[in-house]
């Protein structure tokens, strides 16, 4: 597994992944893949910061159904300010329906750290999110330890974790948001907790390793496989990230793993009337 790989080799679609309590949340690729759910018109933030994913569909909480930022005159905005959430090109206002969790509790963390990675297509990290966890942050996976155990850590340590399904055992400088001082991930659970900030199971950590990753196996495969397309790197990096070296050239790469992942960006794009790359 080399280190820029944030993620192991064979957990990710189809595969179960257990809450924080233990109890088994659905990864089973089968079954409709949202709703818009609950009549109730609460809204579910990501880690106690962000409240932009509205559950039941509905306008956001400014009144504004369009998603479109509106300035003190109450006009609307000319388009989406890039690494904000304000507006949010990726709201759709669906749930998953295995976890209830509004799909667009994220979307800060993704478009924030997307454009600070220089990744071209936020929308496809909200659907490997819903292939890795299915908008679980608490989720807790890969019984096999697809990086093994680092010497001095635990098992426990050396699992796949939260809402992309990061694995801090394989290493590398992308997943240093996550690591305690000591080398040794941060397991965090407790949202009042000092070091809450830097745990893997925090949202916005957890995002920022999981694009990191996936940008960082887009460098790897660009300098492998010159002459391909921004598209083409896109399937090559994420077909990486859920069972690295399966990316063989321009149109050899990880389709099972991509397939899935694009099974949820079509529909989530159609949802938010996003500009779906043509994968």
């Amino acid at each position: 597994m080399a280190a820029a790989s944030a993620c192991g080799s064979s957990h990710g679609a189809g595969g179960e992944n257990t809450g924080a309590d233990g109890s088994a949340s659905s990864g089973s690729s089968s079954g409709g893949f949202v709703s818009s759910a609950s009549s109730s018109g609460s809204t579910l933030a990501s880690d106690g910061g962000s409240s932009s994913g509205a559950v039941d569909g509905g306008p956001s909480s400014s009144g504004d159904s369009s998603g479109a930022a509106k300035d003190a005159s109450g006009s609307a905005d000319a388009g989406p300010v890039p690494g904000t959430c304000n507006p949010d090109p990726l709201r759709t206002g669906l749930t998953a329906l295995q976890t209830g969790v509004s799909v667009d509790a994220f979307d800060c963390a993704i478009l924030k750290w997307s454009a600070a990675y220089g990744e071209p297509d936020p929308m496809i990290f909200k659907a490997i999110i819903y292939v890795e966890s299915r908008f679980d942050a608490m989720a807790v996976a890969c019984p096999n330890l697809p990086c093994g155990t680092p010497s001095g850590w635990t098992a426990t340590e050396s699992g796949c974790f939260g809402l992309m399904q990061v694995v801090p055992a394989c290493g590398g400088a992308t997943n240093s948001p996550v690591l305690q001082p000591n080398g040794h991930p941060d397991l965090e659970k407790d949202a009042a907790a000092s070091d809450w900030p830097g745990s893997v199971f925090n949202a916005d950590a957890n995002v920022h390793v999981g694009i990191a990753g996936v940008a960082d196996n887009r460098r790897q495969v660009q300098m492998q496989f010159p002459g391909c397309t921004v598209d083409q790197y896109t399937m090559m990096a994420i077909g990486n990230y859920n069972s690295y070296g399966t990316t063989m050239s321009c149109t050899v790469y990880n389709t099972s793993y991509d397939n899935s992942v694009l099974q949820a960006y079509r529909q989530y794009a159609s949802a938010a009337g996003y500009a779906a790359h043509g994968y």
